[in-house]
């Protein structure tokens, strides 16, 4: 690549990073650019983890889903020189003992791999990395360029922690308004529990029905509260330190009794599905159990006769679990807005808080998975199938 070329692809990221795009998005330009200009087959940056001793990544440009999701990036010996402040030239990734995923690298059809540090204010943060298709030995000068390129990703990752350190700020007011509201809210809860006990005097019919309004009332109230707390801890990336190796296989069993029994309150048949040779994922057990538990509660409150069944299993490189049923469905009007925040159905009496769903999209995103709604489900032409997918743990 001549100079006056390098120096233009230099120039556009460099405005780019001046102008009023999103943060994110210089990224994504920055790791596109740097695939262009090398010819590569793909391009990815990736920061340390908070305890330094694995990668996650960012962004990334021309690799496939399931190569970016393989599983945690732990800090080989080839990181381990990037992480010392040196680019790494690896020449076949499919064999160098210094590469972790040398199969996954063999099957997405990578071959040399050139690893650069990302550098800020004299530490390194992360790494830059482009991946060939064929044999690459990178010269001198292609090193010194993309490691500028690099330094412009480094820039834009510092607006990014600004931003994002103005977000935590908002959600730790947020967290802290809505703890300080729980516990009088609770304290209430308790004082109605007694009085409709008889605890403290015999009450009326009348009484006793304004007391549950007031009590209903409040356990709504509470149960936002509660999701309200939820979203900056998973926000606040709360979900990564619990991660490990989970069977989702037991997540649901260990539900589907209480599920069956709800199922049963109301007449409806309730069934499961799961995969006897269910491969593990990489995740948070108490959240994915939160994903599954609000999907199949949702399912039996909107369905009035019929059947509520859960499914699961593995599909590629992914788990998949479903969750079907013959309710009232959702309007197609409704159906792109189900996972937004405090959005509830058009088409129902009972109202939630409308955060369950959009709680569930965040835990399944911070686990690199994808979660939607199909109404009515196209297999049966009725009611609703809520679907995610997890990336399943990749054995090293």
């Amino acid at each position: 690549m001549k100079a006056v070329q390098r120096y233009k692809i230099l120039y556009d990221i460099a405005q780019k990073l001046n102008s009023d795009l999103a943060s994110e998005a210089v990224l994504h330009t920055i790791v596109e650019n740097m695939c262009a200009a090398a010819g590569a087959k793909g391009c990815s940056l990736m920061l340390m983890a908070p305890d330094r001793q694995q990668l996650i990544h960012t962004v990334a440009h021309g690799l496939s889903d399931w190569y970016v999701r393989k599983g945690p990036v732990r800090v080989d010996d080839a990181i381990a020189q990037s992480l010392a402040g040196k680019p790494v030239a690896i020449l076949d990734a499919t064999t160098d003992p210094r590469v972790q995923y040398r199969e996954q690298a063999k099957k997405e059809g990578i071959v040399s791999i050139l690893s650069l540090p990302l550098m800020r204010r004299g530490k390194v943060i992360g790494l830059v990395r482009i991946y060939t298709a064929e044999p690459r030995r990178f010269t001198a000068g292609d090193v010194e360029f993309f490691s500028a390129l690099a330094d412009l990703g480094a820039v834009a990752l510092e607006r990014v922690e600004l931003l994002e350190d103005e977000k935590k700020q908002f959600l730790r007011f947020v967290s802290t308004a809505a703890h300080d509201l729980k516990a009088p809210l609770a304290a209430i809860q308790s004082f109605l529990g007694v009085m409709l006990a008889g605890y403290a005097g015999e009450l009326n019919e009348k009484q006793k029905h304004m007391m549950q309004r007031a009590s209903q009332r409040i356990a709504e109230l509470l149960n936002l509260i509660s999701n309200l707390l939820d979203i900056p801890r998973i926000e606040m990336g709360q979900i990564v330190h619990e991660m490990t190796e989970v069977s989702l296989a037991q997540v649901i069993e260990s539900f589907a009794e209480e599920a069956s029994s709800l199922a049963k309150q109301k007449g409806l048949l309730f069934s499961l599905q799961v995969s006897p040779d269910l491969p593990c994922v990489y995740g948070s057990q108490p959240r994915l159990q939160q994903v599954v538990t609000n999907l199949v509660n949702n399912a039996v409150n909107y369905t009035a006769e019929g059947e509520v069944e859960i499914r699961a299993m593995a599909i590629d490189s992914e788990v998949l679990v479903e969750v079907v049923d013959t309710g009232c469905g959702i309007p197609q009007d409704d159906l792109p807005k189900v996972f937004q925040d405090f959005f509830r159905g058009s088409n129902v009496e009972y109202k939630g808080t409308g955060l369950g769903l959009s709680i569930c999209r965040r835990i399944v995103e911070a686990h690199g998975g994808r979660i939607w709604a199909e109404s009515p489900c196209l297999e049966t032409g009725k009611g609703s199938k809520f679907c995610f997918t997890i990336p399943r743990k990749v054995k090293v």
